[in-house]
């Protein structure tokens, strides 16, 4: 128990120690690379900016880290024969790293929890922070649309001459509801604005269609059709379009307004599963990392090691990407896509750490 903890407590305190250097050296790497922008804006924004991308930074670097750790706080022990000891005392290999591997478990745990409670809105901020400049023109936020048609997913089939994302108010708007695809009420109207949980029509007619063909209609001022259809704001025009900038629900929830839409869904459905399969390149890279650094080599460096690992890291990395490229672009189902670099150097990672087991 007592060397569980040992070992549980240099892990921890060498992954923390390198987790800290990561994230200075890519912020610094970050602000140079954008020093041309940053002299534009106010100290204040460029604080802002980097406060909101300190999580996603942090989500990006810790498999690196992970791997940097274990190589560097596992394989020092093994070199100074602890790790032998434990062997010589009766202990299994997997018993001794039990504590580092339940600990990778956890990381994975952790950055799923990140990428779906802190990300979106974090990077939502950053976004809007840089968006007016550079990012803008490289990749232009819709937050405004002219006549278009949108159809919800309640049988509700909308027209807009005008919609406004920001401030959720649309110009000369047709909404027809349907029941079984028979029309059961038509509201037209010269304004519509969400307001208290719901959509208000300003200035308009309203039409119902009864059972045997008739037509009751009657002028109104105001009206609150809260109750009469269940579609969002973010449904019509999402502020948050990226995939960085939502959480599993709300691509879920994209994916089905595209569907409807016709629109191809590939690239999102990829960016679904990649929410759940992104972290556990924590636990992949931290298996390879433990199989190269837990036995003790005549003759093997760290520095050997660490070569191994990081081209291993970065080899897996690049799988990644490519896999999920592939989904987005209906090359793989986007469930294979987004994990297929994780199934191919998780099995690679556990064979070599089963195989550092028997010899």
């Amino acid at each position: 128990m007592k060397f569980s903890l040992y070992l549980l407590g240099n892990f921890l305190k060498s992954f923390t120690l390198i987790l800290v250097g990561s994230v200075l050296v890519f912020i610094i790497i970050d602000f140079v690379g954008n020093i041309k922008m940053w002299l534009s804006r106010e100290m204040g924004q460029v604080a802002e900016y980097y406060l909101n991308f300190l999580p996603y930074i942090v989500y990006l670097v810790s498999p690196v880290a992970i791997m940097l750790t274990a190589i560097a706080s596992v394989g020092a022990m093994a070199r100074h024969l602890e790790i032998s000891a434990m062997h010589g005392a009766g202990k299994g290999p997997f018993r001794i790293l039990l504590p580092v591997l339940v600990s990778g478990i956890v990381a994975t745990a952790i950055l799923f929890v990140i990428g779906e409670e802190l990300l979106p809105d974090a990077n939502y901020r950053r976004l809007e922070i840089t968006e007016t400049r550079i990012e803008q023109r490289k990749n232009p936020r819709i937050k405004e649309k002219h006549q278009f048609v949108f159809i919800g997913s309640d049988h509700s089939d909308w027209y807009f001459k005008y919609y406004n994302g920001i401030s959720k108010k649309g110009d000369r708007v047709s909404l027809v509801l349907q029941n079984n695809g028979k029309p059961i009420a038509r509201y037209d109207a010269k304004s519509i604005e969400w307001g208290d949980s719901s959509w208000v029509l300003f200035n308009g007619w309203a039409r119902f269609f009864t059972p045997d063909g008739g037509l009751n209609a009657y002028e109104f001022k105001k009206m609150n059709i809260g109750k009469q259809t269940s579609v969002l704001p973010e449904d019509i025009i999402n502020e948050r379009q990226s995939h960085e900038e939502m959480n599993t629900k709300q691509i879920s929830r994209r994916i089905e307004i595209l569907r409807r839409s016709g629109e191809d869904t590939d690239k999102m459905q990829t960016q679904l599963h990649f929410k759940y399969s992104g972290p556990v390149t924590a636990l992949v890279t931290l298996i390879i990392a433990l199989s190269l650094s837990h036995k003790y080599r005549r003759g093997g460096s760290l520095s050997h090691q660490f070569g191994i690992g990081i081209i291993l890291t970065f080899s897996y990395y690049i799988v990644i990407r490519v896999g999920v490229q592939m989904g987005e672009n209906g090359i793989l189902e986007p469930w294979l896509g987004a994990w297929i670099g994780h199934i191919i150097y998780g099995t690679i990672g556990l064979a070599m750490l089963l195989r550092s087991f028997r010899l």
